[in-house]
């Protein structure tokens, strides 16, 4: 921890990552909004989705093990912490899908028997608690709800937030046994791509742990990263499939190589854009408000675009013949992910309250119970141990989020700033 105390996440790679985030989901839009909407619309990185998964799971692996060392360092603050980003958009997702498959099969059903070969399965209860469990993706399997086609990546994600929380508060003991659960039950679809979640952790110890590379050697990695990218892009691409596709052994293979490759560039470019970044000014003071707040709704974006797009295709299907009605639509839908966001993604520190308050907490007595917020400031000295408790978890889940949102910048703050915030 003393190399994270001497060095931590400045404001200008705070944003980056930010900026890193918005824009992986904007190219997912984009690729499904190509497919969907503006099939005749050429322009730009429409095809580039699956590469903005792989470059989410770095991120992931980045931020995470990040505020995992800094400010979620007790097991309930970071189980709090990853149930609040989480559920509250992935519930809200599950009901935008159901809701929007039904109004657009209403309009045209015969859109989704068209379109019904992945993008789209008919709903189903089994679907719906895979989902809800985030079980879509274990061993062989790939669940799909509705037309919620990306949630696929959850089934990823939860698995790694999973491993980083029994990695990093299991007892010594009983790491490596529950480590070994967990892969099996995992399987080996998600451990292939687990070094792309891996390849985060180790940037994000690069970027904190060791002094910033010289500005040469910066502007050399940058462009190894791109180098790397457009290249795979140009020579690879049309033999890779989706990290969630089974077909062949060989083919998991070419995959297996493929997105790890893309995970080495991304780790390039961001220890070299850190580098550079710490040493230049204030680059974002202007735009960071903008670029966060764009970021913070990225989530949604990401989750629920699929089925609006599908629905909004069904209205005009074929959509060739009405190109500017759809790209106007395109905008609604952009518009309404954002919208949906204030429902879930940016009310984080309300769900994670209430789950705190869902929390079983001990008191004096040893005896596990529920203790409710609003009661705290009239507590009695019976209840103090578990109120002074539940006041630590508030306040390190509050570091939590804080941390995520900014990357560091609760860690940057004095103990009164903090104290104040929580």
């Amino acid at each position: 921890m003393s190399a994270i105390e001497g060095r931590k996440i400045d404001g200008n790679l705070s944003i980056y990552l930010d900026l890193l985030r918005l824009s992986a989901a904007v190219v997912v839009f984009l690729s499904h909004a190509h497919v969907f909407l503006l099939p005749t619309i050429k322009i730009g990185p429409l095809g580039w989705g699956r590469e903005a998964v792989a470059v989410f799971f770095v991120l992931s692996g980045f931020v995470i093990s990040y505020v995992g060392q800094v400010s979620e360092k007790e097991w309930r603050a970071y189980l709090v912490a990853r149930l609040a980003r989480i559920m509250p958009v992935a519930l809200l997702a599950i009901v935008v899908i159901f809701a929007a498959d039904n109004i657009g099969m209403h309009v045209n059903a015969s859109y989704y028997d068209v379109i019904n070969t992945g993008f789209f399965t008919p709903v189903s209860v089994e679907a719906a608690l895979a989902y809800v469990t985030f079980t879509n993706q274990l061993w062989f399997s790939h669940a799909v709800f509705g037309s919620g086609e990306p949630y696929w990546s959850l089934g990823f994600e939860v698995q790694y937030y999973l491993f980083f929380g029994l990695f990093a508060f299991s007892p010594r003991h009983a790491k490596i046994p529950l480590l070994c659960l967990w892969a099996a039950v995992a399987g080996p679809k998600i451990l292939m791509y687990m070094p792309l979640w891996l390849m985060g952790w180790l940037a994000m110890k690069c970027v904190i742990e060791r002094p910033p590379f010289r500005r040469p050697i910066s502007i050399a990695m940058i462009v190894a990263s791109l180098l790397l990218f457009f290249s795979l892009k140009f020579f690879a691409d049309r033999t890779a499939t989706n990290m969630y596709e089974t077909w062949s052994l060989s083919q998991e293979v070419i995959n297996f190589v493929y997105f790890n490759l893309i995970g080495v560039a991304v780790v390039l470019h961001l220890v070299g854009a850190a580098s550079l970044l710490h040493q230049a000014p204030v680059l974002f003071e202007k735009t960071g408000p903008a670029i966060r707040w764009l970021a913070g709704g990225s989530f949604t974006l990401y989750l629920v675009h699929q089925p609006l797009i599908l629905m909004f295709a069904s209205f005009l299907h074929p959509v060739e013949e009405r190109v500017p009605l759809a790209a106007t639509l395109l905008v609604a839908c952009f518009i309404l992910c954002f919208l949906l966001a204030e429902v879930a993604e940016r009310r984080k520190k309300f769900f994670a309250s209430l789950i705190v308050s869902l929390l079983p907490v001990p008191s004096r007595t040893g005896q596990k119970t529920r203790v409710n917020i609003a009661s705290d400031a009239a507590s009695s000295d019976d209840t103090a141990p578990a109120t002074s408790q539940l006041i630590r978890v508030l306040e390190e889940m509050q570091n939590a989020l804080d941390g995520e949102e900014k990357v560091g910048g609760v860690h940057d703050a004095q103990p009164s700033e903090r104290a104040s915030r929580a």
